[in-house]
């Protein structure tokens, strides 16, 4: 039985809680986002049939132009929520951290790519007040070149929640 999450519990559980990092098997995120259907956000488009890029690790020279702080809106079932997403470096390794107004950074360092699309990754554990939801959530958050923006789509239980927006860059 699927259990239906709310956005806004998923997000807070992801930046509040310590981070356990785990590991992704698939290769989803190769290639640009689909178009979405009306009144949908788009998600990430699979890679060609037959053609299997491997993720690796990113380096602080792959992604120096998306350095610094993203904002990302997000229509919930809750209401609207902006996340901010920061990439920078740290003993020359990339991190990002994410956040919202209500809640501190969330440090995550499963960062990979495969062409130009970013994948991070993490886990935690969930309990608390806001809802009777207790349990492990996993997020995969998937970012797609998209002009001088980001494609950028959450996964939160492999499928058991999905929701997406366009990140822009804070100036």
């Amino acid at each position: 039985m699927l259990r239906r999450i709310p956005t806004s519990l998923l997000l807070a559980a992801f930046v509040t809680s310590s981070a356990a990092l785990w590991g992704r098997t698939d290769n989803e995120g190769a290639g640009q986002a689909t178009k979405p259907a009306a009144g949908k956000t788009a998600a990430p488009a699979k890679a060609a049939a037959g053609t299997k890029a491997a993720a690796v690790p990113v380096t602080p020279a792959d992604i120096a132009p998306l350095m610094g702080t993203w904002q990302i809106p997000l229509e919930t079932p809750t209401g609207r929520l902006v996340a901010s997403l920061v990439l920078r470096t740290e003993s020359g390794k990339v991190v990002a951290g994410i956040s919202a107004p209500q809640f501190p950074e969330h440090k995550i360092t499963d960062i990979t790519k495969t062409g130009q699309v970013l994948t991070l990754k993490a886990s935690t554990n969930y309990s608390g007040p806001l809802t009777a939801f207790s349990g492990p959530v996993k997020m995969v958050l998937t970012l797609t070149p998209k002009g001088p923006d980001l494609a950028a789509w959450f996964d939160f239980n492999d499928a058991g929640f999905q929701i997406g927006g366009t990140a822009k860059k804070k100036s």
